[in-house]
């Protein structure tokens, strides 16, 4: 759900890294592509070193209500000098609320992607709360800006935790996904670069499908 959300590094320091033997670190530009993660600090690889005012959706669409992911893929580049990887959800929750005003919320609460480079693992753990506004037809969904955002990740490789990411809101955030959804579950997914996936099982702790 939503997968999505360029942070700047100081000269001197790259130059640093640079004498170090060190590859320039990757930033992680997301918003959603809801489902990569938020703009983070440097993170070389271990090898060297205001709400919308548009109508809602309408009162009956398949995806109001609230809605748990059960599973979520994607490829992420989580290096700069490494090609995107593919990362699978593996804990945690990530919740959302989909209101028939056109406005939506996504929760976090230590929801983990796990991946690996060269045999080690890779994560990053997402905590925070998200405000987007949102349409969709009977195929896909649209969202049209990200308002509000408390969005923190962390991430990790063999070395421990790495530089976190904070997400800062974006009024001009525009995406479309396709989505495939039924009373009880939906498939969300992109043909992007990302590749992302994601499968959602309702909940009864928002509102009642139509």
């Amino acid at each position: 759900m939503f997968k999505v959300h360029t942070a700047l590094f100081v000269v001197s320091a790259a130059a640093v890294l640079a004498c170090a033997g060190l590859f320039v670190p990757v930033l992680a530009d997301t918003g959603p592509e809801r489902a990569e993660p938020v703009a983070a600090g440097a993170r070389p690889s271990p090898t060297t070193t205001a709400p919308s005012t548009r109508e809602g959706p309408g009162q009956q669409h398949c995806l109001i209500g609230s809605w748990q992911v059960v599973t979520e893929q994607l490829m992420f580049k989580f290096y700069t000098d490494v090609d995107p990887l593919p990362f699978t959800s593996t804990g945690g929750l990530r919740y959302y609320e989909f209101r028939p005003d056109g406005t939506a919320i996504e929760r976090n609460v230590n929801f983990t992607m796990v991946g690996s480079y060269r045999g080690n693992e890779l994560r990053y753990v997402r905590n925070g709360e998200r405000t987007f506004t949102w349409s969709a037809t009977d195929k896909t969904i649209t969202y049209h800006t990200l308002p509000a955002t408390s969005l923190v990740s962390d991430y990790y490789d063999q070395r421990g935790r790495l530089d976190p990411g904070t997400e800062l809101p974006n009024p001009n955030f525009n995406e479309t996904d396709d989505i495939a959804c039924s009373p009880t579950q939906t498939i969300e997914s992109t043909t992007r670069e990302s590749r992302y996936s994601a499968m959602w099982t309702r909940t009864a702790d928002y509102g009642v499908y139509g």
